[in-house]
């Protein structure tokens, strides 16, 4: 955790979300008109203390320590004059937490400082996320806060790889593709979040409310979200729901970034507000004309899938009683195969038919004429090894087969080599002696009782 840490875009990727999540932050105060100017403070104020981290190469120097306790005392300066008499608490304390964040980028040259700052601006991100004032247009800056967390991470990983694979000889082969390779790995783990999200059901704090009101400004009326019209940090919402903190200055039909996707309506509601960034203006009212297009779109086609949704619901209905008995045959077909591919794995049936060829053939002697009886005892024999797994291939001959089964079964070498050599002979010869088949008996026997033990 304390390797050094040099790569400039690991700096880079801390930079960006560190950035961003101050500007979540102070995208809850976009009404008072001061967002440019607080944004372009905390960036520059960022870059120039990151900048004296890196340029210490991995190691603390005394210069970055005396870079960090000036931006300390800058920070409680800060806070006693500007954060605690505009915001109070716990605004304050989340600038103050960005203060030691800023002063802590001085002396930040190693993987456990790099994670330590991506800490801390989770903090602040969740602070941002979960503040009342909070609606789906901080998704603006969110995606792109996440974005830079998974590059930052995956950019010092394959640095540290490649200088391992340096060190070894080996770097020279692979350091001119760590950009390459850093964007496509950023790229699928941003996929696969993005696919596992969109899998995964998420609850909504509408579903998660409960009988004495919902926290953290937000009222339950009616099964429906309600929200308040009130200023200020915190306060009784307009409605006068239990818990109703008010969404200040965001004017009416705004929906929480908890309540779901909101309409068009609502998009250019958010637009129109006071203190949006022009861009953010221009996407969101963009978004609202391309979501209106889709809906006259599909709305057609949303009409047709559900008609064709009654109709299946309504044969659904009707058929119910025959649905149920094949379901109940189709299940039971399921069933008897798996049984069947269960006895077949456990080799059921070849077990049964060694027994029933020991009592006809060991027992009672039922092997027809003399020819006939020594194919008979000879694939009697065969079987029994199959039930020990050793089959005979049917490319193997006899003989093949024979030293199978003697590398197996060492104490069965003569009578299984007695057995062969009398099939052999009735199959090749044409002909099989009375006494020959009485001997394949008697030998067939003691193969059956030898494996048995």
């Amino acid at each position: 955790m304390n390797t050094p840490l040099r790569y400039l875009p690991a700096y880079l990727g801390l930079f960006a979300a560190q950035a961003l999540a101050l500007v979540c932050n102070a995208f809850l105060d976009i009404q008072y008109g001061g967002f440019a100017v607080e944004v372009l403070l905390w960036t520059v104020a960022i870059a120039l203390t990151l900048r004296v981290g890196w340029r210490q190469g991995g190691e603390v120097t005394e210069a970055g320590k005396r870079w960090m306790r000036r931006m300390l005392f800058s920070g409680a300066l800060l806070t006693a004059l500007i954060f605690i008499p505009m915001w109070g608490f716990p605004r304050a304390g989340l600038y103050l937490l960005a203060m030691l964040m800023v002063s802590y980028n001085c002396v930040t040259t190693t993987r456990r400082h790099l994670h330590l700052g991506l800490l801390i601006s989770l903090i602040m991100v969740m602070f941002a996320a979960t503040h009342f004032r909070a609606d789906w247009t901080l998704l603006f800056y969110l995606v792109p806060y996440v974005a830079a967390v998974v590059f930052t991470l995956v950019a010092e990983q394959i640095n540290r790889k490649a200088d391992e694979l340096r060190e070894q000889s080996l770097g020279h082969q692979v350091v001119g593709a760590q950009g390459a390779a850093i964007a496509a790995a950023t790229a699928v783990i941003l996929a696969l979040g993005l696919l596992l999200y969109a899998l995964t059901p998420q609850a909504t704090w509408v579903s998660m409310s409960w009988r004495f009101g919902q926290p953290a400004g937000f009222s339950m009326g009616d099964g429906k979200l309600q929200t308040g019209n009130g200023g200020g940090e915190s306060g009784a919402g307009a409605d006068g729901g239990a818990g109703g903190g008010g969404t200040a200055g965001y004017g009416p039909g705004r929906e929480s970034l908890r309540s779901g996707w909101p309409s068009p309506g609502d998009m250019r509601a958010a637009a129109v507000r006071k203190g949006m960034p022009e861009w953010q203006r221009d996407v969101i009212n963009g978004m609202a004309d391309l979501t209106e297009g889709l809906e006259s779109a599909m709305k057609p086609v949303r009409q047709r899938i559900g008609e064709l949704w009654d109709a299946l619901k309504a044969w659904l209905k009707t058929n119910r009683d025959r649905i149920a008995q094949t379901l109940s045959a189709l299940g039971l077909l399921v069933l008897l195969y798996a049984l069947y591919r269960l006895m077949r794995e456990a080799r059921v049936a070849t077990w049964l038919r060694t027994r029933f060829d020991y009592v006809r053939l060991a027992l009672l002697g039922m092997h027809g004429s003399d020819a006939e009886g020594a194919r008979t005892y000879y694939e009697a024999m065969v079987r029994l090894f199959k039930l020990q797994n050793i089959e005979r291939d049917g490319h193997e001959n006899t003989r093949e087969f024979l030293a199978e089964i003697n590398s197996f079964y060492r104490d069965l070498r003569q009578e299984t080599g007695e057995i062969t050599r009398h099939f052999e002979d009735a199959r090749y010869g044409g002909r099989a002696s009375a006494i020959q088949v009485a001997r394949m008996r008697d030998l067939y026997r003691q193969v059956f009782q030898g494996i048995a033990q």
